[in-house]
């Protein structure tokens, strides 16, 4: 394969997965010499024996504006309600001081997190619980929004596995997660239970992709030039025809993924675009697959990465700006039917972003 299809391949895998444009850059990179060395590493909503755990959301209207800033308060104790977003401001006039995380809750409350959560963060589809590497403690260290309790998981890592490029891809319970990471001096790839306190090292070269409750289905994917491997462990992986990295989370059925669809033209530049539809395949068995076309997004809006699933026929889709800065990033709710797209919130796009439940 020449060099241009190749640089197209990999310049679509790497769309705006975090609304944060300088980080991007510095992934972007880091991917692309983890795509060329064939390193490639894999969020969560699974389901567990068929039944998953859903993303609830409260009624919304169609249309959601942008919430104003607020003050943002330490966290407290116990007693927060559900997340809707987490966010890192971006450095201000060269000041890079306040990088800590803050979350937002879906009433509208700010909070920021201590100095020592300057590390990776994610968020349980549900938004219940959060997952922080924590400075101090040299691990991963869950937290319940609502009761306070923490868990400490059974893994120590330095902070520098999260220096360079990595994926923490979490549960619905967010007591079940995977640690990858690539580019760096390590490359863990390692399946970790807290409850259980154990930890099960990966394939290398596998990313990410979902992880379910106890002894549940966990999924990866491996992108090669022009073709995906993606391979639910105890069943032989499958190959589809795109290089992506656009995956959501497994459907509640237990076997369904959606991806993000795409043409390939070798007489046009790019060769390799986006072409708005939605793919919902088998996650087992090879050929199983349905494409519809995403509507009802705003102009000037595209879909960029996929995450968790509302029930069994609505996926999360994270949509931004064709142009940075041309429009807010917002997450939408997507019939795998119809297309048909309706608004949840507005993504901050002033920093790094976190959407619960996101795949990236």
């Amino acid at each position: 394969m020449n060099d241009t299809l190749r640089e197209d391949l990999h310049a679509l895998a790497e769309q705006a997965p975090t609304v944060d444009l300088a980080a991007q850059a510095v992934r972007g990179a880091r991917r692309r010499r983890a795509g060329r060395l064939a390193v490639v590493a894999v969020t969560c909503l699974l389901a567990l024996s068929g039944t998953g755990l859903l993303l609830q959301l409260p009624p919304m209207a169609p249309t959601v504006l942008a919430r104003p800033q607020a003050k943002a308060l330490p966290l407290p104790a116990k007693g927060v309600g559900a997340v809707e977003q987490a966010f890192r401001p971006g450095c201000i006039g060269g000041s890079c001081t306040d990088r800590t995380w803050h979350i937002v809750t879906r009433q509208g409350d700010t909070y920021r997190l201590g100095k020592e959560t300057t590390g990776p963060l994610e968020v349980t589809a549900d938004g219940r619980r959060i997952a922080y590497y924590d400075v101090k403690r040299g691990g991963i260290v869950v937290r319940d929004l609502a009761s306070g309790k923490t868990w400490q998981a059974p893994l120590k890592q330095p902070a520098d596995d999260f220096s360079v490029e990595y994926a923490l891809r979490l549960s619905p319970s967010g007591l079940r997660f995977i640690v990858s990471g690539w580019g760096g001096r390590r490359e863990p790839n390692k399946l970790v239970d807290v409850e259980r306190g154990t930890v099960t090292d990966l394939k290398r070269g596998w990313w990410p992709v979902s992880v379910s409750d106890g002894s549940g289905p966990v999924v990866l994917a491996k992108p090669y030039d022009m073709t995906s491997q993606v391979w639910v462990l105890g069943h032989d992986p499958i190959t589809i025809g795109d290089f992506t990295y656009s995956y959501s989370a497994l459907a509640p059925d237990g076997r369904t993924l959606a991806r993000l669809g795409q043409t390939v033209d070798r007489n046009r530049r790019p060769m390799v675009r986006q072409d708005g539809s939605l793919v919902t395949f088998s996650a087992i068995q090879a050929g199983r697959e349905s494409r519809t076309v995403i509507s009802g997004l705003p102009e000037g809006l595209h879909p960029s990465r996929l995450g968790s699933w509302l029930n069994a026929t609505e996926v999360t889709v994270l949509a931004v700006p064709e142009s940075p800065g041309a429009t807010t990033p917002a997450v939408y709710a997507v019939d795998v039917r119809t297309g048909k797209a309706r608004k949840l919130f507005t993504v901050r796009g002033d920093g790094q972003s976190v959407v619960p439940g996101l795949v990236r």
